[in-house]
């Protein structure tokens, strides 16, 4: 994919990603219950004799005992060479903290799944406060953020826009106290939301047009939590993400935004002069 933006065809497509970001973390298994077809199964499956139904697989999940760790997520370390100072139209964000990487993200266990999750929002916002992803790709092994990545990145180092009035674009919270666990494969799934930073001056400034657009905006934001799901398992050492629960047909909800950003990015002109 060429990184070689124009300064308004790189917003158009930082648009266009970040509005697919915020949609692939939609739980595609609310949709999917929700659906004309799914409800029409389920008043067959309840009227149709017996003899004639599909039989389904034992259940295989479970849920770990522990404390509950419902609720936002927070990184608990960061380093800081100073007060943080939001962006404005006159510059980037400053003294942005770093995240330091929690002692339990390595860890194969259901808190290290937890610290996993708060590291990947932490890095994620470092990204678009700042526009360095080194942090947030080495942690999203799956790859599939990587071209919103190169989309902030590339806004970034030309210096045509950036983000202002929010420390946190993003906020993640886990909507239940432990994620479920399938026994026959490993993996993990727990059910999240998030939301976006809609505080007044919170946006993306545009230095060609000397104007900002709310970060509610950019990423379509209907002002209400969007549900999804975290699914995860444990790999050589390290947690990753994956594309889909396995022996499932549709992507996991934080999985899809690569193609449709690449497609963003791949459709607006690279040709054109500054």
């Amino acid at each position: 994919m060429s990184t070689l933006y124009t300064r308004r065809t790189a917003l158009t497509a930082l648009g266009m990603g970040a509005a697919t970001l915020l949609a692939s973390c939609s739980s595609h298994s609310s949709e999917s219950s929700s659906s004309p077809s799914a409800t029409t199964a389920s008043s067959n499956a309840s009227t149709t004799p017996s003899a004639s139904a599909t039989p389904t697989p034992e259940a295989t999940t479970t849920v770990e005992a522990g404390p509950s760790l419902k609720g936002e997520v927070v990184l608990g370390d960061y380093s800081s060479t100073g007060t943080f100072e939001a962006g404005t139209k006159d510059h980037k964000a400053q003294n942005v903290p770093v995240p330091l990487e929690p002692a339990k993200l390595r860890e194969n266990s259901v808190e290290g799944l937890h610290a996993f999750i708060a590291y990947w929002q932490a890095t994620l916002n470092y990204l678009l406060l700042t526009g360095e992803g080194a942090r947030f790709t080495n942690i999203d092994h799956t790859g599939d953020y990587t071209t919103v990545a190169e989309l902030f990145q590339s806004m970034y180092a030309s210096d045509s826009g950036w983000v202002v009035g929010s420390e946190r674009p993003l906020v993640f919270s886990l909507t239940a106290d432990r994620p479920t666990k399938d026994t026959r494969t490993g993996y993990y799934t727990w059910a999240t939301e998030m939301t976006v930073d809609t505080a007044e001056g919170a946006g993306v400034y545009s230095k060609t047009n000397d104007r900002t657009q709310p970060l509610a905006d950019v990423f379509k934001y209907q002002g209400k939590p969007v549900t999804g799901q975290v699914v995860a398992h444990y790999q050589d050492g390290t947690w990753r993400m994956v594309r889909r629960t396995p022996g499932t047909a549709s992507p996991s909800p934080v999985a899809s935004v690569s193609s449709a950003a690449s497609n963003a990015a791949s459709e607006s002109p690279t040709a054109e002069a500054k």
